[in-house]
């Protein structure tokens, strides 16, 4: 029988890598009998390579129009029944199915049961698992830094906030396996630990190739890396603060969100601070302790832990800590600098035009003379 992989995150899991390298390698798979199809579904701020993002599509819509994310998804499940005439394997991915697919959105998994009882192929939901506490940390950044200049207040939330409005849901991955299982079968969910240790072949495209059944070898294109980059702790908390700006539009946004990026490649080694004291640490896993237990000893055969539950850092941050005032000056030089270079290239165009003006006067000058005499 035919095969979907339907890779779902979670988020921060190393993602947007798998996407980019199977969107590169798409020959190769083929030629293997996989195919990873562009779907020519497009939404704002969402890479095609994200080709099962159809499935919530809508999503960011401030008007719904169910009709039509219907008629979406009967239209994409088409195009995938005419590839499974060529191909015995199909892979898609979207890290948005973690959550979305299970909040409020279980006819998400509905209609991939329906299509699944049709009998023409079977699907093989794919996850990768990273501690919790990294997981929301994660989250939170990948939710400031990415605001798209509107004002929200889940643009500003301080990390206190966040976590006193934190769903116990988010982070118990064992309800969210079983809730998903309801729909797929617990034999047809495969689970990861996000970990580079225990990689197969060592690196996450070798492990997700094993996953669906492919070796990895020299034959396989892994292009610069597209990272979905996080911003220092200090960087962050300016972020947070700039968000809720007024006159913050999109291009603005960008623009100092790329100078944030650059600043947090230039600050020091972010990793000795934690969003979480020791203690504040393993207060937190423990309220994930039994769930995580019950995914080792229900999918991952042979392991003993979920998670490796070490303090890695240092301390705990805190906005005034000694480097912040450091962060807060690299950033305002480096718009400064930015500005001044602006300013300097505009002063040159202005000049330049001048110039174009008086040579023409000039020239205009000559010829009212010639006609005059």
């Amino acid at each position: 029988m035919k095969t979907l992989f339907l890779h779902i995150g979670t988020p921060k899991t190393a993602t947007t890598a798998i996407q980019s390298f199977c969107g590169a390698n798409q020959e190769i798979l083929n030629a293997h009998g996989y195919a990873y199809p562009d779907l020519g579904v497009r939404y704002p701020y969402i890479r095609w390579q994200r080709n099962a993002h159809f499935l919530i599509g809508d999503l960011r819509s401030k008007e719904r129009n169910l009709q039509k994310e219907k008629q979406l998804v009967a239209e994409c499940f088409q195009k995938i029944y005419q590839l499974f005439e060529q191909y015995d394997n199909i892979i898609l991915s979207d890290e948005g199915l973690w959550l979305k697919g299970i909040n409020h959105r279980e006819k998400i998994w509905k209609r991939i049961k329906k299509e699944v009882e049709k009998g023409i192929f079977s699907v093989k939901v794919i996850v990768y698992l990273r501690r919790q506490d990294e997981f929301i940390y994660s989250r939170w950044n990948q939710q400031i830094k990415s605001a798209t200049g509107i004002v929200s207040p889940i643009f500003v939330m301080k990390w206190e906030e966040m976590l006193e409005n934190l769903s116990a849901s988010i982070i118990d991955y064992y309800g969210i396996l079983k809730r998903i299982e309801q729909y797929v079968g617990k034999e047809n969910i495969i689970v990861r630990q996000f970990d580079r240790k225990k990689f197969y072949g060592g690196t996450i495209y070798a492990d997700f190739l094993n996953i669906v059944g492919l070796t990895y070898s020299d034959e396989y294109t892994i292009k610069k890396e597209i990272e979905n980059i996080s911003l220092t702790k200090n960087n962050l908390e300016i972020k947070r603060i700039i968000n809720g700006l007024p006159n913050l539009d999109q291009p603005r946004n960008k623009i100092l969100r790329s100078f944030l990026y650059k600043c947090s490649e230039l600050s020091s080694d972010d990793k000795k601070y934690s969003m979480f004291s020791e203690q504040e640490t393993r207060e937190f896993l423990l309220k994930c302790e039994e769930g995580n237990n019950k995914i080792v000893e229900e999918y991952l055969n042979g392991e003993k832990k979920l998670f490796d539950d070490a303090y890695q850092a240092e301390e705990k941050w805190r906005p005034n800590n000694l480097t912040m005032m450091e962060d807060v000056v690299r950033l305002s030089g480096s718009v400064a600098i930015y500005l001044l270079k602006e300013n300097e290239k505009l002063r040159r165009q202005i000049e330049q035009v001048k110039d174009r003006f008086k040579e023409q006067n000039y020239v205009t000058g000559i010829q009212k003379n010639e006609c005059t005499l």
